[in-house]
């Protein structure tokens, strides 16, 4: 039937990933709907290079085997799309759900909109999620069922029998350290596990039925692995538990995991992250961990399961190794914390605190238990540290803790002491307080106050409170942020100044440019008349110039701005004429000197534009603005948008009939339609001092590019090593900026080019930096999409990290050889989020690792 349209005829074919056949469906679709692309007539009105683009553009199907055909897949529901569902199934504290799936670790139960509805259907039913144990034999439970009735009756298969093929698949994946399970297809298909080499007493159905269900996601092309890695290592545990409990040989199991080297016991890495779920399963292998490793119960699984004096011995354990010069890193990382902490260990926690209460590191760790275990019992002295600690993070700690745990009248009070302290106050304290804050006017006046009193901002520091800043003007009532806007435009505007040209802004506020421009963004999308007040108007005025000043602060945002005021006429109207009053009123006028002329206003930026329909709104305001020069900036904005489009004769004849009754317009007018020698020169003269302002502002930029240049000089060693595995430091961030800036964009973020920096700031700083990355990528770990990472968008860590991956493949003869397993384990998962593709480096590292990468 459709034989006749064939050629113009759109065909949908959808079904599961773990379904689709890359070879030989793709081919039985390319031979039973085969399509011929036509030659398409060129219009005769299109120019020869339009014409030319059509050729270019013609399907090639010897070059693109799937054409014409389009292979797509859903993506996993993410950020503001859970928030949607959220609200849609009637959450009625959606922060509320997103903290409590984060202390437990289940955001992968939030990526499919079947597992996100039942977990909300629990949630809503007990306010409560449950443990990492139990929500992960839920989840393999629900994958491994079919809900469709249609496919279960035409497929049948006993739910134990599936478990059982799920465990050896995992154990063979785990074992063989390969993630990718054969999907059949031909003869052709040669990666990954052979899954009738695993299940040899499976028929072909059975293996399909399997793979197709939802505890498996597509992999490389032709494969399949395990949506999470946590699932794999459970059911690898399940596996070896049952040959323990079938008395299988428990010798040769623990010898899996444990090793005799030198005499001394070790544990085999790459079975280590099987053994905190094994530990759970088995009394013997608990035991023997806890003599030799305590802190891998802290490493994976569900601690929460273990016997409450085993695990208080544990916690014991942790505290006195913390006490040591080289504690591991694996005790005190945020998923640990997150695993071990329980309300059934609040007595032993509160006697810790009291008796490790001095050590910073062991109250830290402590504190961060009672935050994410929520462990109430504990508020007393989380209320203790919150107001007379002074160590950093155990401070920082304590007010996570008292958020959570403390009543709101505790809270108030440790704000309230916070506000009285006699020093400036600190800012990553601060910036820990602000997300706790009620949502009224007397939060803002704490706020404020508070940002009045905060530190200055280090230029070469990574700044917590901006974020944090950025995050409550984002989240909080529309109806509270013209009050914050008159607050910012206040410190905004608090001496000393930072001269600019038109433009003057708080030498010590002026980091607040960014929360404000966010504040005032959200007030323009739906239009609030308080955006047209006087103290949003003079921010507006402010932000094109406090970009320029900021580095890479309003980056985000102000492409947005101008945008947003042009698509609101009354506010980039009113915006114009602020600018007209504030340039008039600034100190930076000459005596006697007046604003007559539209091109001396925002001559250093500003986001009000006039496009030609507003020639009306313009010659209006040349009839009623009351002020004779504004009239006469008026005219010249007139003027210029006649002679802009081409000097239509009937917008030469309004003007005329304008200024006619007004003898210093008329001659305005006149002098703009036939401009006399001595009118030129006083052009050229006005127009010189705006030059030299102009090159005083570049003198500025430039100053403020040598301060960086001293800093980095000073501090080489700091770019090379932060001294901080994990972070990336301003000083990075701003070179890295540097760098991309003298560079075309490649559309990747894996762009090392470190000597274009040489010619700036020198092979010293550049080497350093160039250090600095390498050595960045090897101590972060970044988070996959699949571990609960936020899709469409990428941490600066990330980009940073691909930069440094870029250089070292590049630089580096023989580089992919040199790796240990754990860098190509996570050169891949940098690898994973690259933009537009995969980087350049990752066929070479496959082609060295094929079963690591």
């Amino acid at each position: 039937m459709l034989a006749p349209v064939l050629q113009q005829a759109h065909i949908v074919i959808t079904g599961r990933t773990t379904a689709w056949r890359a070879k030989t469906d793709l081919l039985l679709c390319r031979t039973a709907l085969p399509y011929r692309p036509a030659e398409k007539a060129a219009d005769e009105d299109a120019s020869v290079d339009e014409t030319q683009d059509i050729a270019t553009k013609k399907t090639d199907t010897r070059t693109n085997p799937t054409a014409p055909f389009r292979i797509v897949a859903l993506d996993n529901l993410h950020g503001s799309q859970i928030d949607e569902f959220l609200r849609g199934k009637k959450v009625l504290d959606i922060k509320l759900f997103r903290d409590a799936v984060d202390r437990k670790d289940a955001w992968s139960l939030t990526t499919r909109p079947q597992d996100l509805a039942e977990l909300i259907e629990f949630w809503n039913d007990h306010q409560r999620i449950g443990s990492r144990l139990e929500l992960l034999q839920s989840s393999i439970s629900r994958r491994l069922e079919e809900r469709d009735q249609d496919r279960s009756e035409a497929r049948p298969i006993t739910a134990e029998r599936l478990r059982l093929g799920a465990r050896l698949i995992a154990a063979a994946a785990t074992l063989t350290q390969e993630s990718d399970i054969r999907v059949p297809d031909g003869t052709n298909n040669a990666k990954g596990i052979a899954i009738r080499e695993v299940l040899t007493d499976w028929n072909d159905i059975d293996c399909a039925t399997l793979l197709s269900r939802p505890i498996f996601d597509e992999g490389i092309y032709g494969t399949v692995r395990f949506h999470h890695r946590s699932v794999r290592e459970y059911l690898t545990a399940e596996w070896l538990h049952a040959l323990i409990v079938d008395e299988g040989s428990r010798a040769s199991i623990e010898n899996l995991f444990f090793r005799s080297q030198y005499g001394i016991d070790v544990i085999v890495p790459t079975m280590r992250p099987v053994l905190p779920w094994l530990a759970v399963l088995d009394e013997r292998i608990l035991a023997r961990v806890c003599r030799l490793a305590p802190e891998v119960i802290c490493e994976g699984g569900d601690p929460s399961q273990l016997p409450r004096e085993t695990r208080s011995n544990i916690l014991r354990q942790v505290c006195e190794q913390l006490t040591q010069p080289a504690h591991g890193r694996s005790l005190t990382d945020y998923a640990a914390v997150q695993r071990f902490a329980n309300v059934d260990l609040t007595d032993d926690i509160k006697a810790l605190l009291a008796q490790y209460g001095e050590d910073d590191d062991i109250a830290w760790y402590l504190l961060r238990m009672v935050w994410q275990g929520q462990i109430v019992g504990a508020a007393a002295e989380a209320k203790h540290f919150a107001l007379a600690s002074r160590a950093k993070y155990a401070r920082i700690a304590a007010f996570r803790a008292l958020m959570e745990v403390g009543s709101a009248a505790d809270q108030a009070e440790v704000r309230l002491a916070f506000l009285a302290e006699d020093e400036d106050i600190n800012r990553d304290w601060l910036a820990e307080l602000i997300p706790s804050l009620p949502q009224d006017d007397e939060s803002i006046a704490w706020l404020l106050d508070a940002l009045k009193r905060a530190s200055a901002k280090n230029q070469f520091e990574v700044d917590s409170l901006m974020g944090a800043m950025s995050q409550l003007v984002s989240d909080w009532p529309l109806p509270l942020l013209p009050k914050l806007v008159a607050g910012f435009h206040a410190l905004l505007e608090t001496p000393p100044v930072i001269e600019r040209g038109y433009y003057e802004i708080s030498q010590r506020y002026s980091w607040l440019a960014q929360a404000a421009a966010q504040s005032i963004l959200r007030l323009i999308d739906v239009q609030d008349p308080r955006t047209l007040e006087p103290a949003a108007l003079s921010i507006l005025r402010k932000l094109p110039i406090a970009a320029q000043n900021g580095e890479y602060e309003l980056r985000d945002i102000r492409g947005d701005l101008p945008k947003h005021v042009a698509e609101w006429p009354a506010l980039n109207h009113a915006l114009f004429w602020h600018d007209v009053a504030e340039t008039r009123a600034g100190r930076h006028l000459q005596k006697g000197e007046r604003v007559t002329d539209y091109w001396q206003i925002g001559i250093f930026g500003h986001f009000w534009t006039f496009s030609i329909d507003k020639f009306d709104t313009i010659c209006d305001d040349i009839l009623m603005r009351p002020l004779l020069d504004d009239k006469l900036v008026a005219l010249s904005l007139a003027f210029a948008m006649y002679r802009e489009n081409n000097r239509p004769t009937a917008w030469r004849t309004r003007l005329k009939r304008l200024t006619k009754d007004e003898p210093e317009l008329k001659s305005k007018l006149e002098t703009l339609l036939h401009p006399s020698p001595q009118g030129l020169q006083n052009w050229r003269r006005q127009e010189a001092r705006w030059k030299k302002r102009a090159v005083r502002e570049v003198a500025r930029q430039d100053a403020n590019k040598r301060s960086w240049k001293e800093y980095l000089d000073a501090n080489v060693g700091a770019l090379r090593d932060s001294g901080e595995p994990d972070i990336v430091t301003n000083a990075q961030y701003y070179l890295h900026g540097r760098m991309r800036e003298s560079k075309d964009g490649s559309g990747n973020w894996s762009d090392g080019d470190w000597r274009s920096l040489i010619s700036e700031f020198g092979e010293p700083i550049a080497r350093a930096f160039r250090d600095g990355a390498v050595r960045f990528w090897r101590g972060h770990q970044p988070q996959l999409l699949s571990e609960g990472a936020q899709a469409n968008s990428t941490p600066f860590s990330v980009i940073f990290g691909l930069t440094g991956l870029s250089i070292e493949a590049r630089e580096e003869p023989d580089w992919p050889k040199g790796l240990s397993q754990a860098d190509v384990g996570r050169a891949t998962r940098f690898a994973l989020r690259e933009l537009n593709g995969f980087p350049g480096w990752l066929p070479g590292l496959y082609v060295t690792y094929p079963k690591q990468s």
